[in-house]
């Protein structure tokens, strides 16, 4: 008979990819604007036979609407300690209304039309496969509702599938 140890969570998980407890820049593009937000939701996996990201944007975001006009977005893993104050600012100001990569003082690079910030860490390059609004009457746990959706804006699923992983 085999005997496992329980162990947290917290106490496994490591690597670029495990998403727990770390801001992402999101990148994507919208015509030639290139549009960026902060984000700490998200994970990756393996589906449909592919290897995977997913994401979640809000709604109201610009963000959302490069996504869908582009089809692809990427996500940058970044030195938080370094770049605190420009993931800070990013999740405060709309790419709607200002250029947030300059005022971030960011350099938007490209991989194959999929733009990224040059000064990540790492780098997840991703073509949408799969979007999907999340609905009220979905959630199994109404707390959930309660403590993130009072006001009724919920998420959008992005599933992306993995084009490039890139690392410095």
């Amino acid at each position: 008979m085999h005997v496992f140890q329980p162990v947290k969570p917290e106490d496994i998980e490591n690597g670029a990819y495990s998403f727990v407890g770390e801001k992402i820049i999101i990148s994507s593009v919208k015509g030639d604007k290139v549009n960026v937000a902060a984000a700490e939701w998200g994970g990756v996996g393996y589906v449909w036979n592919k290897r995977v990201t997913f994401i979640f944007v809000r709604k109201s975001r610009y963000t959302k609407d490069c996504i869908d006009e582009s089809g692809v977005y990427s996500i940058s893993f970044m030195d938080q300690e370094k770049y605190r104050g420009a993931l800070k600012y990013l999740g405060l100001v709309s790419g709607r209304d200002e250029d947030k990569i300059a005022g971030a003082r960011l350099t938007v690079n490209y991989d194959e039309g999929i733009p990224y910030i040059d000064e990540a860490r790492e780098v997840i390059t991703c073509r949408v496969v799969y979007r999907q609004e999340f609905e009220k009457e979905c959630f199994i746990d109404k707390d959930i509702i309660e403590q993130l959706y009072k006001d009724g804006e919920y998420h959008i699923l992005y599933v992306g599938e993995v084009k490039k992983i890139m690392l410095r």
